[in-house]
Parts: structure tokens; C-alpha cells; sequence
């Protein structure tokens, strides 16, 4: 088992660096050790995990099958060493999570602050981003924990999830606009003003475009595109501009002086939770976590 574990970090160590010398340099171990390493890994497997190149090597395609699977045999191999370690020196290890805008800003922190309270000295390495962007992380193991939007297409087998809650989507502006003012509201109305969206957001995109159709009107015309959500926050307050944001996102610090706009139809909610892969179901900070995410979105 060990000796496994060896052999994976020599093997994630030259597909990083791209080459055997530079992932024996990383390891600070000889070239011909690594090689060796190599050559037994693939015998062992009875496939060839690397093409050679002139300036180097490349993953085959049975090296990127091992590579996702190495990533997260390293997570738990970690996870478990941390824990282990952690009846010595109180050291709790490292999660890496990816969360969607609405977990980030308004579900997560507070869970996060809680979750140090159990254990102090685990450290959590954080992303922010929409679906379409941190879905390949989760799948090619550069997360352990993924919370949003779950997708409605299936995902793979090796990934488990777990409901935490409806989020429901509203129509978002600041308090002194004139449609939080105006008692009816067409789709011809929401269409007047210029929008602001979350860069990649395309679920999200879709579901509103659907919205208006249902209204009757065509799409808004979208004035901003952007990868902060304070930056939308922030130029909602400032001037005539429309967003379709998750109404729970109103009721923490960063929604202050906004309001939801009143629509002639039914708006629409997505589907939200944990997503992370099945060799990591038993870890406790993550189980924890999603418990305290729980408790958070339960308040909204």
C-alpha cells in the first residue's frame, strides 16, 4: 500500500512538471529512481501511462484515466494521514473546495467559521465560480468539495451528491428603482433596463431567457458580464440595472439596499447541494460541512 502510494505521487509529480527529470527534480530524487518508478507503475497496470516526446512526455489515454483517480487517492490518502495525525499535533489537513456564487458568498462563510470551531486547524482552500467552470475541477479531482447548483444531467458514477436545498431565483435591483416602485410589471417592462449576469452562468442564462418567453417579451439586453459578485452587487446599487440572482442572497450583508422585483410570472429555482467524489463520503470535515450548510440555507 505504501509503496502504491509512492509510486501515484512519483507519477502526479511527472505528469505536473512534464517531464521525468523535472518531476525528479520537484521530488528531489534521481532521474533513474523515477523512471524505475515509472516503468513498474506501468507494469503493474500492464499499460503505458506516458508518451515519450523530445522535450519531454504526455499523458496517454490511460495515463489521464490514472491521473483523475491518482488526484483523489492522494486527497484521501492525506485526509487520512491528517486525521491520523491529528490525535498527535492537532493537525487537521487541507479541503479544497469549489463553491457556486450564492454558497460562496452567503451559505459558506459562516459554515466555514463554524466548521473551524471542530476542527482548528484544518485549512480550506476556496473558489468561487459558476457551473460550467467548476464542474471540470470536481470531475478531474482538483476539488474535494463541490456546493451549488446540482446539474441536471447525470454525472458520473464516481461522484456522489447530497441535496441541501431549493434555491429559488429572483429578479434583483436597488431599492430606489423604478420598477420596486410600480405595482404591475410586464416582461416588456424588465426588458427596458440593462442587466447585469454572472460570467458563465449559463443554467442560470437559459432559465431567464425562458422566463421572458413565458412573458411574452424577448430577452434583456445583458449591459455587464462579470466574474464578481460584489461587482454586481455593487452596480445594482448604482444605477437602473437588473439581475437574476438567488433571493437569499438579499437577506445576507451583500444585499443591503436591494430589492425584489415583483414578476407577472412564476420565477424559477434549481436544485442544490454537495457534490464530491464516493472514495471521500466517509471524511468527517466534509460530512460536517455539509451539515452546517444545511443549518445555513435552512435560515434563508
Amino acid at each position: 500500500m505504501l509503496e502504491n502510494i509512492t509510486l501515484l505521487r512519483q507519477f502526479l509529480a511527472v505528469t505536473k512538471a512534464g517531464s521525468i527529470s523535472a518531476g525528479a527534480q520537484a521530488l528531489a530524487i534521481s532521474q533513474p529512481a523515477v523512471s524505475k518508478a515509472i516503468h513498474r507503475l506501468e507494469q503493474s497496470l500492464g499499460v503505458s501511462l506516458f508518451a515519450r516526446r523530445a522535450r519531454g512526455v504526455v499523458l496517454t489515454r490511460f495515463g489521464e484515466t490514472l491521473l483523475r483517480h491518482a488526484k483523489l487517492i492522494e486527497t484521501e490518502w492525506n485526509f487520512a494521514q491528517s486525521e491520523l495525525g491529528a490525535f498527535r499535533s492537532g493537525q487537521a489537513g487541507r479541503l479544497r473546495l469549489g463553491a457556486g456564487p450564492y454558497f460562496g458568498v452567503a451559505l459558506v462563510p459562516p459554515a466555514i467559521a463554524k466548521l473551524h470551531a471542530r476542527f482548528p486547524q484544518l485549512r480550506i482552500d476556496l473558489q468561487l465560480g459558476a457551473n460550467p467552470r467548476m464542474l471540470p475541477g470536481l470531475l478531474n479531482g482538483d476539488f474535494d468539495l463541490l456546493v451549488g447548483r446540482i446539474p441536471s444531467a447525470p454525472l458520473p458514477d464516481f461522484i456522489e451528491t447530497r441535496r441541501i436545498a431549493d434555491v429559488r431565483v429572483c429578479v434583483i435591483a436597488a431599492t430606489g428603482h423604478k420598477l420596486a416602485r410600480q405595482r404591475q410589471i410586464t416582461g416588456k417592462d424588465l426588458a427596458a433596463y440593462p442587466w447585469v449576469v454572472f460570467q458563465d452562468d449559463d443554467e442560470t442564462i437559459a432559465e431567464r431567457e425562458a422566463m421572458f418567453k413565458r412573458m411574452g417579451s424577448p430577452p434583456p439586453h445583458i449591459a455587464v458580464e462579470s466574474t464578481s459578485l460584489t461587482s454586481i452587487f455593487q452596480l445594482l446599487r448604482a444605477g437602473p440595472y437588473l439581475g437574476c440572482l438567488a433571493s437569499g442572497l438579499l437577506g445576507s450583508a451583500i444585499g443591503q439596499g436591494l430589492v425584489e422585483i415583483r414578476l407577472p410570472t412564476e420565477g424559477f429555482r434549481f436544485r442544490a447541494g454537495a457534490m464530491f467524489a464516493r472514495t471521500l463520503a466517509n471524511v468527517a470535515p466534509i460530512n460536517v460541512l455539509i451539515e452546517l450548510l444545511r443549518v445555513e440555507a435552512a435560515k434563508r
